[in-house]
């Protein structure tokens, strides 16, 4: 499960990323903040012009002598069957600045057609008033862009040089943005004008048979982000709160996350120290996978650490009773010889004398077995391993007794590599077993493979090995030969080198006799 957990690096990468995120966040969202400002402003124009170009239209077709409302073409060319054609706003994130344009000043031009000026007289006063209210600049313009009416100033400047109103006359509703150029001081920051330094230029084309009759160009200053911020200030306020109160709450989450299971391993690494039962891990959903993975790697530390100790425990104990017996044989015979010596006949002095140097075989033999075994147990490694050819190698332990031992070897096993040492060590405790239990018949020696390993098998035509026997063959100084110098380790010494390599040392059941199965 501790794939799944999070690592002390992604919890202070999500420490960090959470304390840069507001600042960040911030940046990253002012430019589009600033962009919908813009875009709002811009639909808020259109909703106008549409407004005041009817209301400009209407005034038009009744100089003309037609009715309010009459049955004209009002639409763009290619929109005739549409019912509804609205005019979409067209700034977006990639809106550019340009720099502020002259306006027009006294009059430059005179309107070709003077119906368009009268009802741009009848709506003066209407655009004059609407401004007062809704802080938008409005210049009704003719179809060469000059003005027939504005909300201030005087009529008949031309605006057609401008890139808004020439789009416009084209047919095509435009919108810019303009850097602003006021020479009044900003007004309080809770005025309900303006303090942006941008503004918004729409030019919205009014058509009449198909034909761009008067185009309606309006302006209007944009809420700037700071502005829109102020009239927010208690939304605003409550986000930099929590963002203040989060952050803490967060760093000591993450924090606790770390040092709690960090005092846990402390806890537990002091309890296995004192000799103490250790206590359980404390861990959370947040816990890093690094210290679950140390915890897990001191569990293991403390077992192998036991199952060491307990080993040696056991080896210690069973190699002082196996070593007693052979030392109180020769502490008694080196006794009575030192007492008794010039009494005894020189038959007497030289049974003594064997029995002590028998003793004394056996416990070398003994101890020698014993350091093999330990260093096939805890030194897995083989340094000395090389490619063996098993045929080979069994034709030569055959030559123990050729006359007793047959072989059966697959054709074409591929060599093993180990040391040749080990695999004698095994294979010969194995051969003298069968040879020493199988009485006079021949003991087979057989090879075949086992999936990627070789299996080697000996098999005697002995008595076999009675069920009460079977489980504690393989048990460290288990033996019935002891009076025959057997140290009860062949077994475990040739099962020991079996696992060192991850194969396996296993008695097969047989109608007769005895087989064990040597998997390398």
């Amino acid at each position: 499960m501790s794939g799944r957990r999070p690592t002390i690096r992604h919890l202070l990468l999500g420490l960090n990323a959470a304390i840069l995120g507001v600042p960040l966040f911030s940046i990253v969202l002012l430019p589009v903040f600033d962009a919908y400002l813009l875009r709002q402003t811009e639909r808020i124009l259109i909703a106008e012009s549409v407004l005041i170009g009817e209301a400009w239209r209407d005034r038009w077709l009744a100089a003309r002598g037609l009715p309010s409302g009459a049955a004209l073409d009002v639409h763009a060319p290619g929109f005739e069957e549409e019912r509804f054609t609205p005019f979409a706003a067209v700034l977006d994130l990639d809106y550019s600045v340009l720099e502020p344009r002259r306006e027009p000043g006294a009059q430059t031009a005179v309107p070709s057609d003077p119906l368009k000026r009268r009802a741009g007289d009848e709506i003066r006063g209407l655009l004059e008033r609407s401004q007062g209210f809704n802080l938008s600049g409005v210049r009704v313009l003719d179809d060469r862009g000059c003005v027939i009416a504005a909300s201030r100033g005087i009529a008949g400047g031309c605006l057609a040089d401008h890139e808004e109103v020439h789009a416009a006359l084209a047919g095509e509703y435009a919108a810019v943005v303009r850097r602003r150029v006021s020479d009044e001081p900003p007004p309080p920051i809770n005025s309900v004008r303006r303090r942006g330094n941008l503004r918004v230029f729409t030019a919205l084309p009014v058509f009449s048979e198909g034909k761009v009759v008067a185009v309606v160009r309006m302006s209007r200053t944009a809420v700037s982000p700071f502005e829109a911020i102020w009239t927010h200030r208690g939304k605003v306020g409550l986000v930099l709160l929590l963002s203040f109160v989060a952050t803490p709450l967060l760093t000591y989450a993450l924090s606790h996350a770390i040092s709690r299971p960090v005092r846990s391993l402390r806890a537990r690494a002091d309890a296995v120290a004192a000799g103490e039962p250790r206590e359980p891990f404390r861990s959370s959903a947040l816990t890093p996978r690094e210290l679950v993975a140390l915890n897990e790697a001191i569990d293991l530390m403390t077992d192998q650490l036991t199952q060491r100790e307990q080993y040696v425990l056991e080896f210690a104990t069973h190699v002082s009773h196996e070593l007693k017996t052979p030392i109180a044989a020769i502490a008694g015979a080196v006794e009575l010889l030192r007492e008794q010596a010039e009494d005894m006949s020189d038959a007497q002095r030289q049974r003594f004398l064997a029995n002590i140097a028998g003793d004394a075989e056996r416990m070398e033999r003994l101890v020698r077995r014993l350091l093999l075994l330990a260093r096939i147990q805890h030194v897995s490694e083989e340094t000395d391993a090389q490619a063996i050819d098993v045929a080979g190698f069994l034709e030569g332990m055959r030559a123990r007794a050729p006359e007793r031992v047959q072989l059966d070897v697959e054709a074409g096993l591929p060599p093993l590599q180990m040391s040749p040492d080990r695999l004698v060590t095994a294979v010969g405790n194995l051969l003298d077993n069968a040879l020493r239990h199988g009485g006079d018949a021949p003991v087979l020696l057989r090879a075949r493979r086992a999936g990627e390993r070789i299996a080697i098998d000996v098999c005697d035509r002995g008595p076999g090995i009675r069920p009460a026997q079977r489980e504690r063959i393989f048990e460290r100084f288990y033996t019935t030969e002891r009076d025959r110098g057997g140290t009860g380790l062949g077994l475990t010494l040739a099962r020991a080198i079996a696992v060192s390599r991850g194969g396996s040392l296993v008695l097969l059941d047989a109608d007769a006799g005895t087989t064990f199965r040597l998997v390398l």
